[in-house]
């Protein structure tokens, strides 16, 4: 029996969105701070974890290092829905503590310096009230005072297509969250909205597909970014209207990212990656190649008993998990998908 979800984790979706591969996190890096990495650049991600001098743990949501020449930038970001007048207080906080972090007291001949890295949060939902830089002024008794600047970016300002021609990939899930705010108000799903959401997730689907066709990102980024608009649309339909799983129509969309045009990426991919280079890998192969990948970067490891029952399937079997893969969560469902017990 299916339960209704009642509550999504927005910036966990997100941050899986920031982990896709090094090409569009950079883009979408670029378009945010208007710098310009190299794709050849060399990305890391900072710890996000600080422990408070009261002992209390405290957590960011996004620390990137990217060192491109011979150029290092540090870029903080957070992640709103809904506006919290408090958030530039605690990203002064979480600058602070990672400024610390990089403290160098190896001269304390003269001034002890600090580096911030580079702020920026993205608001989700529509809301007048969001200045487009939040400000924190630091005054102390007898000296020039601070000022604190983290510039918003209104991400509902932006369609798929807009997005798109800011090479802001990796944002266009969150395109079907957009509604949310419209459903609040009416507290349901009408007629006008479900369609206005089916509408949305269309647009998204072929915007993913163009990219992956121009090889703006991989096959892997577009499951994983058709899988978060999956749980973001599940979501909404079953807080604000009668609980179903996702709708054939949607199905029908992201079953494109398992045609053979799909597969044909995934195995050019897999032996330019070095696996059993010059062996022709089948339509078979490819998905399988695939959906280890997904189940990877969505659970981590993937169990040795999962992964040779999947080698077995044949290749009917293989398509119905491709298409199902999108819809599953956790681990038991996976199991129970392809009938492993452990």
């Amino acid at each position: 029996m299916d339960t209704q979800p009642t509550a999504i984790k927005m910036d966990e979706l997100i941050k899986r969105l920031f982990h896709l591969s090094k090409k569009p996190l950079l883009h979408v890096l670029n378009a945010l701070y208007d710098d310009h990495l190299a794709e050849t650049a060399e990305v890391s991600y900072g710890s996000t974890e600080f422990i408070r001098d009261d002992l209390v743990k405290s957590t960011a949501d996004m620390m990137v290092e990217v060192l491109s020449g011979r150029t290092i930038y540090r870029y903080h970001i957070e992640f709103q829905t809904t506006y919290d007048k408090n958030i530039v207080i605690r990203m002064f906080r979480y600058g602070f503590a990672k400024a610390k972090e990089l403290l160098d007291l190896s001269d304390l001949t003269g001034p002890v310096e600090m580096e911030f890295p580079d702020p920026r949060v993205i608001f989700i939902e529509e809301n007048e009230k969001i200045p487009d830089v939040l400000q924190l002024k630091i005054k102390i008794p007898k000296q020039s005072s601070l000022l604190y600047q983290v510039p918003s970016f209104k991400y509902w300002l932006y369609d798929a297509r807009q997005l798109y021609a800011r090479k802001m990939y990796l944002l266009l899930p969150l395109q079907v969250f957009k509604i949310r705010k419209y459903l609040r108000t009416r507290g349901e799903m009408d007629e006008e909205a479900y369609q206005k959401l089916l509408q949305t997730a269309e647009e998204v689907v072929k915007a993913i597909t163009l990219a992956l066709e121009e090889e703006k990102i991989t096959p892997e980024d577009a499951g994983e970014m058709q899988a978060i608009m999956l749980n973001i649309m599940e979501y909404l339909y079953g807080k604000y209207g009668g609980y179903r799983r996702i709708d054939q129509e949607v199905k029908n969309m992201i079953k494109t990212f398992y045609d053979p045009g799909l597969v044909e990426k995934g195995r050019r991919e897999g032996i330019q990656l070095g696996r059993q280079e010059g062996i022709q890998l089948g339509r078979q192969e490819g998905i399988i190649l695939i959906l280890l990948k997904q189940i990877k970067k969505r659970f981590g490891a993937v169990p040795q008993d999962i992964e040779e029952r999947i080698n077995s399937l044949e290749l009917a079997q293989l398509e119905a998990l491709a298409e199902k893969i999108l819809e599953i969560t956790t681990e038991e469902e996976l199991r129970g998908a392809i009938a492993v017990r452990h």
